[in-house]
């Protein structure tokens, strides 16, 4: 019996063990792949176009790194250009970000810039901000870390901010303070 008792602790022990050894996978961790890229492309482009035929996002990047086994593309020098209904884009770049491969979220760790040109419907706007989640089909992007949006009127600093560019909405979570340019 005590045989027996000692031979089922040291195969808990083992396993135990052997749980705690294995690696898994962390976004930005290649580390966790034991075998490599399975894939590698320079000068990727992915377009997704609605129903209509008319673009709803894109995304490019310098390259972009497929490892076996993972839902993830690691990216270099990531552009996400987001194309609203009536025609404006935003675009949102960063050094480096990672995307599911089925284009449905991209993660943007780091500096990052969302900004909008100027055109007849809307005056230019820059978003600095970090560690940004995209979900481009729904046309948002979205940060729990501090934002300063600028434009040529105002310019306003906040800790988390969820841009909805469907809706043309910017809000924004906390710690919100600004000025506006020529006030007073």
């Amino acid at each position: 019996m005590r045989l027996t008792i000692t031979a089922l602790v040291l195969l808990l022990i083992a396993g135990v063990v052997v749980v705690l050894n294995q690696q898994e996978y962390v976004p930005g961790d290649t580390a966790a792949v034991d075998d490599g890229p399975d894939s590698f492309v320079e000068d990727m482009t992915l377009s997704v176009m609605n129903g209509d035929g008319r673009a709803v996002y894109r995304l490019t990047a310098v390259s972009m790194i497929h490892h076996a086994g993972t839902d993830l593309l690691e990216l270099r020098n990531p552009l996400v250009d987001i194309t609203r209904p009536d025609g404006s884009q935003w675009q949102i770049t960063a050094a480096r970000g990672e995307a599911a491969t089925s284009g449905e979220r991209v993660w943007l760790p780091g500096a990052v810039d969302l900004r909008r040109a100027a055109d007849s419907r809307h005056g230019a706007m820059h978003i600095s901000a970090s560690d940004v989640l995209i979900r481009p089909g729904e046309k948002v992007a979205e940060t729990e870390r501090k934002a300063i949006i600028t434009t040529d009127s105002f310019r306003v600093e906040a800790v988390g901010l969820k841009a909805d560019f469907l809706n043309n909405r910017l809000e924004l979570q906390s710690n919100v303070r600004g000025r506006i340019h020529g006030a007073g």
